[in-house]
């Protein structure tokens, strides 16, 4: 599995399973009706604990039931979305390119195995290997009905075997006799790094050698946080510590330089937002019936092994990480103002990525290279150092429009194709060639073929507003067809009467009788017809709603 587009649409398996999870917490955790009404409201208290009241969150919180229910109910799914999401990008192979190689997988500050339960809904191709679970907590309870709901979740694969979990109640700095071939803290690292900023870093030092020493000599480790500011600056901190004590990156960094998205203080941090619309549509309404409805979900992590993983860019150009999603940018003088940004991270530091189109604005996790200009600018509002991408396609602000190629009507140019998105790499043999991107975007004279070449004439000339339609005069409007497509125009009720019944149109005096009192009386009205269909020579019984329907031009019978 590739890890260069971290984020990737998540599996209909793991969706459909993720959809079924309530029947499984049901089974290991039965609630009752009272309680069920008033777990929105626990939902809500425990995010406030978790967020703006940390302060009064105490260390054993899970131990109320009340708590343990919102969590097991609420946080659990959707911690798990968020790392399902993740581990499908990254390439997480304990026991290496044997399907069937054995590995540990060290699990601290596990909860009710979140992480577990994220790799088997995740990667089912990990579930036949051999893996041993060492998860540690100091609560037990949320361990044993973790473990509970895998094996409910795995007895519709056939049990849980191979694999086998071992809980231990402990710190996250306890220390085991088991190597870790892949050791992972998912939400667990705010609770030992909330310190002031000297002693975080000494503390971040000292959990970083004991995380390491934990490891296998081919090992990785995986820390994963939520996307918010604070939690960044803890992962930053501890990424300063892994490479410290020898530790390479695997992801999202794509350098061993200074972090420039720190967030400390007011600057930038490291953080991914990815769509929540595919959770599933219980936990969306549990969320609403919550007031903590989701647009999307964040995190931020960090992903290192003892070996690293070799990434060379070609020649010239920089592997950067895209982070942020697209924003427009203002317009630059003598360019087309709408150009979009996007904030990266590279080997340079703090990066914006400046694109001509919204499309092409890689996604959020995309590790892509490029070339740097000679001398870059900065940008005034985030001191980033702006990046052009695409540059052949910078538009000038005033071009003139190609003429329409041959065989096609005048006023409608042919839809360019979209020029592609910076193409991410999975390392040097798959890197995209220096200046491929430059020759498909270079202006050239569109040839007279039935397929034209994309020029930034044919690029202007479809993104060319359409004029609003004039709408025609009478005296333009097409004359009436005889197959009764086109409406027919309105004509005297004497006419249309004469056509209908084969008889001789209305006199003339009673046309002139009706057009006399143009707002007589209903009476009036009625001995008017009744008069009109004298003189027609119609029986003295005819309704007055028959002839009114003749007046206006509509078929015998009809109203």
């Amino acid at each position: 599995m590739s890890p260069e587009q971290l984020f990737q649409r998540a599996s209909r398996e793991f969706l459909t399973q993720l959809a079924g999870l309530p029947k499984h917490l049901d089974a290991v955790m039965p609630m009752r009706r009272q309680h069920r009404r008033e777990l929105p409201g626990d939902i809500r208290r425990l995010s406030h604990l978790l967020t703006d009241e940390r302060d009064e969150l105490r260390r054993d919180y899970l131990s109320d039931p009340a708590a343990l229910s919102a969590y097991m109910r609420y946080f659990l799914p959707w911690n798990i979305y968020r790392l399902g999401i993740l581990f499908s990008g990254l390439a997480l192979d304990p026991g290496g390119d044997d399907p069937n190689g054995a590995a540990t997988i060290v699990d601290l500050g596990t909860g009710p195995l979140t992480a577990p339960l994220a790799l088997w809904l995740s990667r089912p191709r990990l579930r036949k290997r051999p893996l041993t679970f060492i998860c540690v907590d100091r609560a037990p309870k949320p361990m044993r009905l973790g473990l509970d709901l895998l094996n409910s979740l795995a007895a519709a694969q056939g049990g849980l075997a191979p694999w086998k979990v071992t809980l231990v109640k402990g710190p996250m700095d306890a220390r085991l006799r088991e190597k870790a071939d892949l050791l992972i803290m998912a939400n667990a690292l705010n609770e030992v790094l909330q310190r002031g900023e000297g002693e975080l870093l000494e503390a971040a030092d000292a959990l970083s050698w004991h995380l390491s020493s934990m490891l296998t000599p081919t090992g990785a480790v995986c820390i994963v946080e939520p996307g918010v500011r604070p939690s960044a600056h803890l992962v930053a901190a501890l990424r300063r510590g892994f490479l410290h004590r020898g530790l390479k990156p695997l992801a999202p960094c794509p350098h061993t330089e200074p972090c420039p998205m720190s967030g400390r203080g007011y600057t930038a941090w490291c953080h991914f937002n990815f769509d929540a619309e595919a959770a599933p549509g219980w936990l969306k309404k549990l969320s609403d019936e919550a007031r903590l409805a989701k647009d999307n979900v964040s995190l931020s992590f960090l992903h290192f092994s003892t070996r690293g993983r070799k990434l060379e860019a070609g020649e010239g150009k920089s592997l950067v990480r895209a982070v942020s999603g697209p924003f427009e940018l203002p317009a630059a003088d003598g360019m087309a103002p709408h150009r979009f940004g996007q904030y990266a991270c590279s080997d340079r530091g703090l990066t914006l990525l400046s694109l001509p189109r919204k499309h092409l604005v890689p996604l959020p996790g995309a590790l892509i290279e490029a070339t740097w200009p000679e001398y870059p600018e900065t940008d005034a509002k985030s001191h980033a150092l702006v990046l052009p991408m695409g540059g052949d396609l910078l538009i000038p602000a005033m071009l003139p429009v190609a003429a329409p190629p041959k065989g096609r009507a005048p006023g409608k140019s042919a839809a360019p194709r979209p020029a592609q998105a910076p193409r991410p790499i999975a390392g040097k043999g798959n890197a995209q060639k220096p200046g491929s991107s430059d020759k498909e975007a270079t202006p050239k004279a569109a040839p007279a073929k039935s397929a034209p070449a994309i020029t930034v004439d044919t690029i202007i000339a479809a993104e060319e507003p359409k004029a609003p339609r004039k709408p025609k005069l009478p005296s333009e409007r097409p004359a009436d067809r005889p197959g009764g497509d086109a409406k027919p125009r309105r004509r005297s009720a004497g006419k249309v009467a004469g056509k209908a019944e084969g008889k001789p149109a209305a006199k003339a005096g009673d046309k002139a009788k009706s057009a006399d009192k143009p707002h007589a009386s209903r009476a009036e009205r009625k001995a008017s017809g009744s008069a009109s269909g004298k003189a027609d020579g119609k029986p003295k019984g005819q309704k007055p709603g028959k002839q009114k329907g003749k007046a206006k031009g509509k078929p015998k019978g009809k109203a």
